[in-house]
């Protein structure tokens, strides 16, 4: 055999310890498993031999000839790895998850090939570990090194999303059920911040409701352009349905007890005009509140709606950005140009919003026009959508890797290294404004109608983008996510609706007769036990049977079954195991 026969025959292991071959010495620059045919023959007929006689061969010892192997064809390992690469799929493409036995954990960052030993010995604790969770998700929530996870759609923004898209762990728990417990930690804060400014003890609490706006803009933003994502298109009927399960009944059941209280019972009279005059307060707000332009009304008359439907300008306005905003969003990722820049639009329709005001300040407009109206107060809302945006773009890509989402994922890599800074630096000025800002609804515009509301929704939206990004091992994340101010998140639509009508009927004379804080607390007791009992009794169960929400099993991962690399019982063993775990 010349010189380039012997170069394939072994490594430098056989030749550091003398081992000769049937044609001569093995060199020991061969690199380390580039074997041929007749290597193979001569390895696997010394394991064999070795297995029937119980001894192991000493480095001195020549193989037996070809002759002497037993019958049983053996492929070599050579031809048996390539077949195996060339039938099974490219995991470094992602189209398949980089758990499942036939990647190898090469494709992971490691060394030790498929085809090796200590390759399926690591698939196949792979396989029973890792096999029963779909869309190509890891138990730790991570996407398959080097692809995406199965679906168009899975793990985008809003939803989403396990890891951020330089790897960062976004929390064990903040994507169980798409929700962020930290999230709900600061629209629980929020609620309360609303509360304690109608009982006349938070100056600026009534701040709380630019961070619904912020919060409402991200995630619906968020959920809409997933559903695009994933399936090039965004089902009005589905949303709207989404929306009416989830808004009214809570809604109609505070209707229904408020008129019942008021127009039969004649209850909350002690006001201007009497019972008639509660009465018709009272079904003035309702016809406002239920064609939504509660905020308009606010605007022309400021009214608490006999003191059950006042605080329902704000649900008027997010119900009119409902409306509006999927039809401008398709609209907008449908122009390929405004598409890759959406979060620079949006950002430039918020400080539009801010110039408006400032216009028509210009021309009289009152303080009224400029906190209900909601051509006026969309910047928070802006702010939170172009956060979802900047989010999507920055981790897939609007359209492809172009220059454009390269350049937002750069911006954001940038401001995610000082997030830790960032996030509680933005927990305080919310802080600080909660106690010290003024309302702004009088005849005179403050300086937040001078860019005040567009500057609170940017320390918001930063605060929303360190807890979505964040590590949730950080002081912050963790505190707002402490299980009882997440459950109070998830109970704070119907805690809104409640504490209102509890201030209204009792917070006076509960503090009389308690103390302010006191009173607080007792009124806070009351509107959460009411809120607790709407949105279990009520909310949950009518969600559950809203059409479409029945959840589906998932499908379990197909798992080829290895028959080709020299161990088929080994293989044929796991590829039953993978079926079983399924």
């Amino acid at each position: 055999m010349t010189r380039q026969g012997n170069d394939r025959l072994g490594g430098p292991r056989g030749a550091e310890q003398g081992r000769s071959g049937p044609q001569g010495p093995v060199p020991a620059e061969a690199p380390r498993g580039a074997v041929d045919g007749g290597a193979v023959g001569t390895l696997v007929a010394t394991r064999d031999v070795s297995r029937q006689t119980g001894e192991r061969p000493t480095p001195g010892d020549s193989p037996p000839d070809r002759a002497s192997r037993p019958p049983r064809a053996v492929r070599p390992a050579e031809a048996s790895r390539r077949r195996w690469a060339s039938e099974r799929p490219q995991a470094s493409r992602g189209r398949w998850p980089s758990r499942l036995p036939w990647v190898s954990r090469r494709d992971r960052g490691g060394t030790s090939p498929a085809w090796s030993p200590a390759g399926l010995r690591q698939a196949r604790r792979g396989m029973v570990r890792r096999i029963p969770y779909p869309r190509g998700l890891s138990p730790r929530g991570r996407f398959p090194r080097g692809g995406r996870a199965m679906g168009a759609g899975a793990g985008r923004a809003g939803a989403g999303r396990g890891r951020s898209a330089r790897g960062d762990v976004a929390g064990p728990d903040a994507r169980r059920g798409g929700r962020n417990p930290a999230l709900d930690g600061v629209r629980g804060l929020a609620v309360l911040a609303v509360l304690v400014f109608h009982m006349d003890s938070l100056r600026g609490g009534h701040l709380g409701v630019d961070v619904f706006f912020v919060l409402s803009g991200f995630l619906i933003t968020g959920q809409l352009l997933a559903e695009w994502d994933r399936s090039g298109r965004v089902s009005f009927a589905r949303f709207y349905l989404r929306r009416v399960y989830r808004l009214l009944p809570a809604f109609l059941l505070l209707v229904l007890v408020g008129a019942t209280s008021v127009v039969l019972l004649g209850l909350g009279a002690d006001g201007a005009g009497g019972a008639d005059g509660a009465r018709s307060e009272f079904l003035r707000s309702l016809a406002a509140s239920m064609l939504y332009v509660n905020n308009y009304l606010q605007v022309t008359h400021q009214s608490t709606g006999a003191g059950w439907l006042g605080h329902t300008w704000s649900l008027s306005l997010e119900e009119q950005f409902y409306l509006l905003w999927p039809l401008l969003l398709v609209v907008l990722c449908r122009w390929g140009r405004l598409a890759r820049r959406l979060p620079a639009v949006l950002l430039a329709g918020a400080v539009a919003v801010l110039l408006w005001r400032d216009l028509l300040i210009a021309h009289g407009a009152s303080g009224r026009r400029m906190y209900f109206a909601l051509d006026t107060r969309a910047d928070a809302l802006l702010v939170g959508c172009a956060l979802a945006a900047w989010l999507r773009v920055a981790r897939t890509g609007a359209a492809g890797e172009d220059a454009g989402s390269l350049a937002w994922r750069r911006r954001l890599d940038r401001v995610r290294s000082a997030l830790p800074v960032l996030g509680p630096l933005a927990l305080a000025l919310l802080t600080v404004g909660a106690l010290t800002v003024p309302a702004d609804w009088g005849p005179n515009p403050s300086w937040l109608s001078h860019g005040g509301y567009t500057a609170v929704a940017l320390v918001a939206g930063l605060l929303v983008l360190a807890l979505e990004l964040g590590a949730t091992s950080s002081w912050l994340f963790r505190g707002l996510a402490v299980a009882p101010l997440a459950w109070l998140g998830r109970i704070s639509y119907g805690l809104y609706l409640w504490h209102f009508p509890v201030v209204a009927y009792w917070g006076t004379d509960l503090s009389g007769a308690l103390g302010r804080w006191l009173a607080i607390v007792v009124v806070a007791l009351i509107s959460v036990a009411l809120a607790t009992a709407s949105y279990y009794l009520l909310e949950l169960p009518i969600q559950r049977r809203r059409p479409g929400t029945a959840r589906r099993q998932p499908s379990p991962v197909p798992v080829p079954v290895p028959v080709h690399i020299g161990r088929r019982d080994v293989a044929e063993k796991w590829g039953a195991a993978a079926g079983r775990v399924g």
